[in-house]
């Protein structure tokens, strides 16, 4: 209490806050007061208890003491402890609290209150609270005479007292924190430690670290916000490509509204992840799941629908699903957000957990029976969407129009099964550094929204850019060096060369030509199944026109 009231003392005024414990005021009122320590002399600075209670206090030998106001000789004169501007005092208040238990009977209760009405009186406090050499919290007493002939008045209208205790206790712990805090910087008065790592270590113990984009003490925010950030511009932006005429062929398996709502999916998981930073709440903690969960369901219903109206024997349920496209998608999203919902009734708690390096924060933990169920049940319900796209695809997999798009779908779901199963993994341990968690659960999501972002679409697209990258590099070069802004016949040239190579990804590589017989003896066999697995053409090898295989 000692270092609070000092560090309290130093404030500029008496409205001003306690003093931040690594600001520059507690820097200042520490330093003044190892300076004091210094000066006055160990023994009599640290005097223990019963020195000062039975030698000093009582026989009045003391010039200067701090100490808790009590009845004393005439001989001592009360009052606020000094601060360091003047009318600035650091005097902190311990209160004595009256409460009423909430598991009495009800006849008892109005007793009680009864009781508390009675101690609240002016008369009543002046009675048995001043008269005991207690303060009372009822200001009005202090213009009193009759009081302020029992106690020093003075002291109370001088000293604005301020409660030192306002860290969690139930994170802390009363006892456990202050032997630390005491420890610390008495290592600091006494053993000279270095004043910065005393408060830092203070700081440790009594802040709740957050996962934050700031850079204060990790970088690992900003940098998963910056990766979070670019991929889903990326993303956004790639959405162009569905609504380019030469490559419709690339994207039939899907309409373009249900390619729509499959990106707004994969965009809904990766945006869970703003949900870990800041500070904790039931909010954040329920927000995530039903992100994760709802976006999942919306990215893969397009798909399931797909492959319900793909049947190969056409029957009317497949028939019903393909003309109610929408209806199927928004039965199923409300039935997602219905469970969800029946989660949210289920309060986590906000667990603080104090690691081995003093970083302390915070986790949400869901201890209710109910609420794990539905936990487990969401993430169940997740594998079960899965396993019913799996089934179509076996039924499926013969199907050459769509060979290579279960092939992709079929290898985007077993990455979803890994993710589910490291998100509950990692969500259920508890982890000793807040930022391993923070970081592993963003790459968690990441990998589950990005490999269903990359196999179901972006592997679409990404044959375009191989065929610009193998079979055209050199005459990219070459066209753009020798072009002037000002030549519109050369430009013109250019943007034939663009026209041409877009048209020919869209297409299929042309089976003559030497520009195509080059590239072709380039490519990979996995890239040409890529390139042309829509048109299910057959693919003439350039080397030996006689040898052709059926994609």
């Amino acid at each position: 209490m000692t270092f609070y009231e000092f560090i309290n003392s130093f404030r500029k005024s008496n409205s001003s806050p306690h003093p931040e414990i690594t600001s520059k005021t507690t820097i200042e009122a520490l330093k003044k007061l190892k300076e004091m320590k210094d000066e006055i002399g160990e023994e009599i600075f640290n005097a223990s208890d019963d020195l000062t209670i039975n030698n000093i206090f009582v026989k009045g030998e003391a010039l200067f003491l701090r100490y808790f106001y009590n009845p004393h000789v005439s001989v001592y004169k009360g009052s606020a402890l000094p601060g360091r501007e003047r009318g600035v005092s650091g005097t902190i208040v311990i209160p004595n609290n009256f409460a009423i238990h909430k598991y009495i009977e009800e006849n008892k209760k109005f007793a009680a209150i009864e009781f508390m009405k009675y101690i609240s009186l002016k008369e009543t406090q002046k009675e048995y609270i001043i008269k005991n050499y207690m303060f009372s919290g009822i200001m009005d007493l202090y213009n009193d005479e009759e009081v302020c002939n029992m106690i020093e008045c003075d002291i109370i209208k001088d000293a604005y007292p301020f409660s030192f205790m306002s860290n969690d206790i139930n994170l802390f712990g009363d006892d456990n924190y202050h032997i630390k805090y005491r420890t610390l910087l008495t290592e600091y008065l006494y053993k000279n430690r270095p004043l910065i790592e005393v408060l830092k270590k203070i700081e440790d113990i009594t802040k709740i670290y957050t996962f934050t984009f700031k850079t204060d003490y990790t970088n690992s925010g900003l940098v998963i916000l910056i990766i979070l950030l670019t991929l889903s511009t990326i993303i956004i932006l790639s959405l162009i490509f569905i609504f380019i005429k030469k490559l419709e062929n690339r994207f039939k398996f899907l309409s373009k509204d249900l390619w729509v709502l499959t990106i707004l999916g994969f965009l809904i998981v990766m945006s869970s992840i703003i949900t870990l930073y800041g500070d904790v709440t039931n909010v954040n903690c329920h927000l995530k799941i039903s992100l994760i969960s709802m976006g999942f369901i919306l990215s893969i219903s397009p798909s399931l629908l797909k492959l319900i109206t793909n049947f190969p024997e056409k029957n009317k349920i497949s028939l019903w699903f393909e003309k109610n496209k929408y209806i199927f998608i928004l039965t199923i999203m409300l039935f997602t957000l219905s469970l969800n919902g029946i989660f949210a009734t289920s309060s986590y708690t906000i667990q603080g957990l104090t690691t081995s390096d003093e970083k302390n924060y915070k986790k949400c933990v869901m201890n209710s029976t109910f609420g794990n169920i539905i936990y487990y049940l969401i993430h169940v319900y997740h594998i079960i969407i899965i396993l019913i796209v799996l089934f179509f695809i076996f039924i499926e997999w013969s199907l050459t129009e769509t060979s290579l798009d279960v092939n992709f779908l079929a290898t985007a779901l077993f990455m979803d099964i890994l993710s589910i199963i490291l998100l509950i993994i990692i969500d259920k341990i508890t982890f000793k550094n807040f930022i391993i968690y923070n970081i592993l659960m963003s790459i968690d999501i990441l990998i589950f929204s990005g490999s269903n972002y990359l196999f179901i679409y972006f592997i679409r697209i990404l044959p375009m850019f191989e065929y610009v990258k193998n079979v055209s590099s050199k005459q990219f070069l070459k066209e753009v060096l020798n072009t002037e802004l000002n030549d519109s016949k050369e430009l013109s040239n250019l943007s034939s060369f663009f026209h041409n190579a877009l048209n020919n990804y869209s297409t299929g590589y042309s089976t003559t030509g030497r520009s195509s017989s080059t590239s072709n003896s380039k490519l990979t066999e996995v890239t040409k199944k890529i390139m042309n697995y829509h048109n299910q053409k057959i693919i003439i090898n350039p080397s030996n026109p006689s040898n052709t295989s059926q994609n």
